[in-house]
């Protein structure tokens, strides 16, 4: 797998994925990691598998172009673990896709839920789908603080309202797993 160095200010233009999923609106597009505390800004589920049956989005962060890490040595650092672990998040969802529990895959093996709490939840305020708040607990500890997940660019490459403020609080570099 290369790496390679890309502007976060073109994400719209080489985050594209050559056969999307057929996925929910809701999912579609890029998102920005607002606010979150690890070296890694952006990604997309839209070559992830979705199961509409099981409302079960399987992402291999791994994958070619779908994730930014941040160009620094903490960034590179988390790259590598990715690639190296063959990293993988299994995503639940209710049946309204409101609400969902994310299970970490490493190595593959799925995480367990006492060790590693993940949720996801939509912003009742957007229903498109444009915001969704993230929690983390470890070890049974009550949630972090998370992150808020915004979408700042729609499933044809438009920029959101929230594309500007992106920019503004990230690097103008990102690193990303390329195609060979």
């Amino acid at each position: 797998m290369l790496i390679e160095k890309k502007q976060l200010k073109d994400i719209a233009n080489w985050m594209k994925v050559e056969y999307p999923a057929e996925l929910p609106e809701v999912l579609q597009g890029i998102f920005f990691m607002d606010g979150n505390g690890l070296p890694d800004d952006c990604l997309t589920v839209q070559s992830a598998e979705w199961n509409a049956d099981n409302l079960t989005l399987l992402l291999r962060v791994f994958d070619p172009v779908i994730w930014t890490f941040h160009s620094s040595m903490a960034g590179r650092m988390l790259l590598e673990f990715v690639k190296f672990s063959r990293f993988n998040y299994l995503f639940g969802f209710d049946a309204t896709l409101q609400h969902g529990h994310i299970t970490p895959i490493v190595f593959g093996w799925s995480l367990p839920q006492w060790l590693v709490d993940f949720s996801i939840d939509r912003d009742p305020s957007t229903p498109n789908g444009d915001i969704w708040n993230r929690t983390n607990s470890f070890f049974g500890r009550p949630p972090d603080s998370g992150y808020t997940l915004r979408r700042v660019a729609d499933k044809d490459g438009n920029h959101t309202s929230a594309f500007q403020e992106m920019l503004s609080k990230v690097d103008s570099d990102c690193l990303i797993i390329a195609k060979e």
